[in-house]
């Protein structure tokens, strides 16, 4: 019965990390055709706002380490673990940079953005839990141990 629970946990544990590898690469489009956008009606309106310049910035970052987190976790890469992090903080933190030019609409809009929060705090527990994968015990490396300890 514990192997059974154990596969259905390593089956979740996988789904989960699947999912989130392809919300990133989503996410990270949507933020490159945002920061286009704004920047091609920037340049036909040539109205050009500190704010403007900020939140492309802003956004072609966030875009970059959602690409990297989702290549990493894509190819199996061993950095993973740390992108992955990286782009869940970001989900998390996406909304921070608007206190310093409008707090009060921070404030008001605060209650709306929970579900963002609650999404990125779960991806880093996901991302937190050890995981390797469908492989036999017998395979897992022990760490500080020989290599005779692995049969």
């Amino acid at each position: 019965m514990r192997r059974i629970s154990t596969r259905i946990g390593l089956l979740s544990l996988a789904i989960c990390r699947t999912v989130y590898c392809w919300i990133f690469i989503v996410w990270s489009m949507a933020l490159i055709n945002a920061a286009y956008t704004s920047f091609q009606t920037s340049v036909r309106t040539h109205s050009v706002n500190e704010l403007a310049i900020v939140s492309n910035t802003t956004f072609a970052v966030y875009s970059v380490v959602l690409g990297v987190a989702w290549w990493m976790i894509f190819r199996g890469r061993p950095a993973l673990k740390q992108w992955a992090m990286a782009a869940n903080a970001i989900i998390i933190f996406n909304y921070f940079p608007v206190v310093f030019w409008n707090w009060r609409g921070f404030l008001r809009l605060e209650l709306e953005w929970w579900p963002f929060i609650l999404f990125g705090v779960f991806g880093i527990i996901i991302f937190s839990i050890p995981y390797h994968g469908w492989r036999r015990k017998s395979q897992i490396p022990v760490e500080g141990g020989s290599a005779g300890a692995l049969a």
